[in-house]
């Protein structure tokens, strides 16, 4: 039986509602367009979010929604194209100064309207995400002596049409003069006929400890395939080697390392580019993610006890998820130490000594693999646009940005060649300013000596051409390890990176894969892994030069059957994201985003 309180709050929406529609029928010329731009607002939110495809809000419940965070009046003069999200970003942080709203509740409007634009059916997700990230934005709301909308929005939207300049975003970091024309000291040369050495890139596992084969695979929330998650009258039809909506079950990433060592015996060394733990974001804590990072480890270890491994921190290791504060920040609530200390203790038995002391400081570190090559490891999740502290403070990622300075200075001083390994890849609107504008400076300036750049992070495989801040020139190359998760809609993939024994030129990048739909079909043997491309032989390289990546960005522009082959690869042939294909608008920024290195810079 329906109670009094239920018809008074009826009343009250059947009375907004109508108010709402009698303001339509007030301005009918300027509320079309106003319409135009919230469907251009949700765009611009899925656009920013990754999805290929979503499903839109209806313009009358977004309005609704916008009204509660009280800002719908102030959209409404906000009638500049493509400003809309800008416009709506800078609302609700001023009203969260003024304290005119709550973290609370904006977090649970935006995670509503994110349910609504991927379709999922359950939120209750969505407390938990707001209650670990709570207690960090109040404090940066009301400490920040930086933190006003402009910056702010800058900062999280990384929108041509959203930036306006600030200090914390335009500090540089002093490039030290020389370059190619420095005569570095050759140590010392390799054998004719050595062999090439063999580096394998894993990226982003994101082992899902609590995996359930026969579980919920589409069950409404952000991942699946867990114990006791989703309706139970939904299909339980979760595969045996897992699912496009799913993280990886703990016995691929144990059938992976088996496969790689029995049939790859040439593995010469390790690089690792993060993202351990799964996205069941809002059950994370620092005692589940320690026993996952360090059980994760140790399989790494025993698979491979005789190969050093280099591993970067993925921006999931943390607690909460993509926050890492600056050293500054002592509370135990908000700092990330116990990761730092966590990683110097199981690094040890991969890096020496006196490289743990950077470990425990911001999780980065540099060792030398051999007498020539110099591997560099950052923690560049400091740059993450998701890292809440970037709205109290940035200039605490000097220290690794000097760090990296300081490594290649000796590297070039001693004759050494340098390999750089790290999690987010700079310039996909991901990481900010400061960050990527210094790090291509001392890549142009070094990469006469940097002879390969590894990153994870986006699950797809793909690679950056980096250019000359001088001339314009293509300088160098960072490849992407894809990842070993279907999560969401790829295969699962390693690669094998082939590099020069003398010169530490990446000669070939191999990458391997198999089919999750056929390995389901077969629960009871291992999954079929095989070549999927050789980069050299599949784009018809002389060498993986800057050059050749720049002539090959330029060509998928005007050959789509080169495309097509670069979006199976992109993908691994995931069977659902071959099915829904990749339209005039995905081509157009997959493309930009190999030769975009930095996030403002236009392309």
């Amino acid at each position: 039986m329906k109670t009094i309180s239920y018809y008074l709050v009826l009343a009250v929406v059947l009375v907004f509602m109508r108010s709402i529609q009698s303001q339509d029928q007030d301005d009918e010329d300027d509320e079309p367009s106003f319409d135009d731009q919230l469907r251009m607002l949700q765009k611009q939110f899925a656009d920013h979010l990754g999805l290929r495809s979503y499903h839109p809000m209806d313009v009358l419940k977004l309005k609704t929604l916008l009204s509660e965070l009280g800002v719908i009046d102030e959209l409404r003069t906000q009638m500049i194209q493509d400003r809309i999200m800008c416009g709506t970003c800078q609302a609700l942080i001023r009203k969260l100064q003024l304290n005119n709203i709550s973290v609370q509740i904006i977090g649970t409007a935006i995670c509503t309207l994110y349910i609504s634009l991927t379709t999922l059916t359950l939120s209750d997700f969505c407390s938990e995400v707001i209650r670990i990230n709570r207690p960090i934005l109040e404090f940066i709301v009301r400490e920040s002596h930086i933190l006003t909308p402009e910056y702010a929005c800058s900062v999280l939207l990384q929108n041509d049409n959203c930036y306006y300049s600030n200090p914390a975003l335009t500090w540089r970091i002093e490039i030290p003069e020389g370059g190619p024309g420095l005569k570095s000291k050759i140590l010392y040369r390799m054998r004719q006929g050595e062999p090439p050495l063999k580096i394998l890139h894993l990226s982003d596992f994101h082992v899902s400890f609590d995996y359930a084969v026969r579980s919920v695979s589409d069950c409404g929330y952000p991942v699946c395939c867990k114990r006791g998650l989703g309706n139970p009258l939904r299909p339980h039809n979760a595969g045996s080697w897992g699912d496009y909506n799913c993280d990886v079950p703990p016995w691929l990433l144990g059938n992976t390392m088996t496969h790689i060592n029995s049939t790859h015996k040439d593995i010469d060394l390790i690089y690792f580019t993060g993202d351990i733990i799964d996205h069941t974001i809002w059950k994370a804590s620092k005692d589940d993610n320690s026993r996952k990072i360090a059980s994760t480890f140790r399989v790494l270890a025993e698979s491979f006890p005789n190969t050093p491994i280099l591993p970067a921190i993925g921006n999931h290791e943390s607690v909460p998820l993509n926050v890492f504060a600056p050293p500054s920040i002592k509370e135990e609530i908000f700092s990330q130490n116990w990761l730092y200390e966590l990683n110097s203790k199981l690094l040890t038995q991969w890096i020496p000594q006196e490289s743990v002391t950077t470990v425990r400081s911001q999780g980065y570190f540099a060792v030398l693999a051999n007498f020539k090559l110099r591997v560099i490891v950052l923690n560049n999740n400091v740059c993450y646009i998701y890292n809440w502290w970037l709205l109290y403070d940035t200039s605490f990622l000097k220290e690794q940005l000097e760090f990296l300075k300081k490594e290649l200075l000796e590297a070039e001083s001693q004759g050494q060649y340098v390999h750089i390994v790290s999690h987010v890849f700079p310039g996909s609107r991901e990481c900010i300013e400061p960050w990527e504008v210094n790090y291509n400076s001392l890549i142009t300036r070094f990469a006469h000596i940097i002879k390969g750049q590894f990153f994870g992070h986006t699950h797809t495989d793909g690679f950056k051409v980096f250019y000359s801040k001088i001339d314009g020139t293509p300088n160098n190359v960072g490849y992407n390890g894809a990842s070993l998760t279907p999560f969401v809609k790829y295969n699962p993939n390693y690669k094998v990176v082939v590099v020069d024994p003398d010169t530490f030129d990446v000669l070939d990048v191999e990458t391997y894969y198999f089919n999750l739909t056929e390995a389901n079909l077969h629960p009871n043997r291992s999954p079929r892994w095989q070549l999927l491309y050789s980069m050299k032989e599949a784009y018809r390289f002389d060498q993986l030069s800057p050059e050749n990546f720049d002539m090959l960005a330029q060509n998928l522009f005007q050959n789509r059957s080169l495309f097509n082959q670069y979006w199976r690869y992109y993908v691994r042939d995931g069977d659902i994201s071959l099915q829904e294909g990749c339209n005039s608008e995905c081509r157009t920024n997959l493309i930009s985003d190999i030769i975009r290195t930095e996030s403002m810079t236009s392309v």
